[in-house]
């Protein structure tokens, strides 16, 4: 399989299954472009804001969808999830963006650290 479509079928789709690693590696580029988005252009007019997080955001949904199924959930949680996040994220000067800040801790937590099923589930083959 080429680099390209490992990297289609990562970022572009939302079925399949992908473990710990290829998770903590294709979000850590998403998270790092959105970072550096804000620290170098905090002046950009809001249309590239919004572009680039609706760009971003579908990819998160669809790297966070196939962590999902690895773990034997169902990717449609990916969407509450990242509207919590966005929800932090956009409220982050409040109280309730800290608390909610603190509350995705939990699902990140399972999402970046604890092990997919070990067998085949009913998103496909298990992942290495």
């Amino acid at each position: 399989m080429s680099a390209g479509h490992r990297l289609s079928d990562l970022y572009l789709t939302a079925s399949g299954r992908i473990g710990r690693r290829s998770f903590f590696f294709a979000a850590l580029p998403l998270a790092m472009i959105w970072a550096a988005f804000v620290l170098l252009a905090p002046t950009a007019p809001a249309w590239m804001v919004r572009a680039l997080a609706a760009a971003l955001l579908y990819l998160a949904a669809c790297v966070t969808a196939q962590r999902l199924h690895d773990r034997g959930r169902a990717g449609w949680w990916a969407g509450p999830l990242l509207a919590a996040v966005v929800l932090a994220w956009t409220w982050r000067e409040t109280p309730f963006g800290w608390a909610l800040g603190v509350l995705l801790l939990a699902p990140l937590f399972d999402l970046a650290m604890r092990p997919g099923q070990a067998d085949f589930n009913r998103y496909g083959p298990t992942t290495t």
